[in-house]
């Protein structure tokens, strides 16, 4: 039973996570040739004000980006 966890700061739509869910799992079961039914992904989102790219905190970094200022933009 593959086991898959995923750590994504929040602020991502819904959607978009409920699709990178499925299509990881698909991916794996071809991958690794499990059974679908058997693959587990699991999603967790994270405060930016608790996640940093090396000191600048995520929180900090999406303020930047609003003002063209971030070096940290895909850095995740």
């Amino acid at each position: 039973m593959p086991i898959v966890q995923i750590s994504v700061v929040k602020g991502r739509d819904r959607a978009s996570i409920s699709r990178c869910v499925q299509e990881v799992a698909r991916t794996v079961s071809e991958t690794l040739g499990a059974p679908l039914a058997s693959v587990r992904v699991m999603v967790t989102e994270i405060e930016p004000e608790f996640f940093s790219v090396g000191a600048t905190l995520k929180s900090e970094s999406a303020a930047s980006v609003s003002t063209g200022t971030d070096d940290t933009v895909g850095a995740e």
